[in-house]
């Protein structure tokens, strides 16, 4: 039962945050390499007392004051690309003698992680200040009669992620050169998941008006009635979506989009589908372009509507991040 601090908490986060997935003990301990009785123990921790913590317990005494620990820690966050051995180097010009592995240690009692920054484009005062302002009069809006729809990309067995490799023995992931892809159309209420369209070409403007008509009618009727008055779609800013083949379609249809703000899809709870699908499907080989679509519609078609609810139900959330942020990206 051993595990970092970070991990724990990642547990709690799996098995029974209020907007996590919500996995079984079973596909927690897979997802976070340990035993089924340690998540067991870890959930009881939470349960009983909210905390993931080491007890105190004897041994040898500790190189470093909380007072250290706590500037190991901003040394690490106030520089971006900095490392254990520039932490300890400066560390030591304040007169603190401490290894690389202590500052290794310290980092991950904290819930430190040394992988890869997250990338964010670079925001303009500008679209930070309609970011802002359009989050500001969304907050009260009611997300329960709108579908949220999006596209992505699955690239068969991608390589991605972080691997543990063991002195002479490391992991390969063998790629090729223009790898099979899979693209994906989906959308979603708060009353559950709807279809999902597959296909290889480029989604241009065409095709989506098509995609429209047999892939978003039939779910907005089926979910909400005939009346196309009683629920609103929520999609990006691409070119296609905002061509004037697509507007017109709408328009004649009666099917009323949201405004979204421009450099946004991080509001959208649809982007959290598509990674948990793909946190999913990363885990598994596949060989031909018919066995990745098999797969992802075995996955989308296990989403629990519950998870559509909380999903839609925590917009509100991501706005009143982007008003705390003032207009900024939200970092996770």
């Amino acid at each position: 039962m051993a595990l970092p601090v970070y991990q724990r908490y990642e547990i709690v986060f799996l098995s029974n945050h209020s907007l996590g997935p919500q996995l079984s003990h079973a596909a927690v301990a897979k997802e976070i390499t340990c035993s089924k009785s340690t998540v067991k123990y870890w959930l009881q921790r939470w349960k009983q007392s909210k905390d993931l913590t080491d007890a105190s317990r004897s041994g040898r005494r500790r190189m470093t004051t909380p007072k250290q620990d706590q500037r190991i820690v901003s040394l690490a966050e106030e520089q971006t690309f900095v490392t254990i051995q520039d932490v300890a180097h400066q560390m030591k010009r304040k007169r603190v003698e401490i290894s690389e592995r202590t500052v290794r240690r310290r980092l991950k009692e904290a819930g430190a992680k040394y992988n890869r920054p997250l990338a964010k484009p670079l925001l303009t005062e500008r679209r930070r200040e309609n970011r802002l302002k359009w989050a500001r009069e969304h907050q009260a809006a009611n997300w329960d009669q709108v579908i949220f729809s999006d596209e992505t990309t699955v690239r068969m067995n991608p390589v991605k992620g972080l691997v543990w490799n063991l002195p002479g023995k490391k992991k390969v992931v063998r790629t090729v050169k223009r790898p099979i892809k899979v693209n994906v159309w989906g959308c979603f209420s708060s009353k559950g998941f709807g279809r999902v369209a597959y296909f290889r070409k480029n989604l241009d403007s065409k095709f989506l008006c098509d995609i429209y008509q047999r892939g978003l009618l039939p779910i907005a009727r089926k979910q909400f009635g005939p009346d196309p008055t009683f629920w609103k779609l929520q999609e990006g800013n691409d070119p296609k979506h905002t061509s004037k083949l697509a507007t017109s379609w709408r328009a004649k249809k009666g099917v009323e989009k949201i405004n979204w703000p421009s450099m946004s899809p991080n509001i959208a709870p649809i982007e959290n589908v598509w990674q948990l699908l793909k946190m999913k499907l990363r885990k598994k080989n596949f060989i031909t372009y018919e066995s990745l679509v098999l797969a992802i519609k075995r996955e989308l078609k296990a989403l629990p509507l519950d998870l559509a609810i909380r999903l839609v139900h925590s917009t509100k959330n991501q706005i009143s991040e982007v008003v705390g942020s003032r207009g900024d990206f939200i970092l996770r």
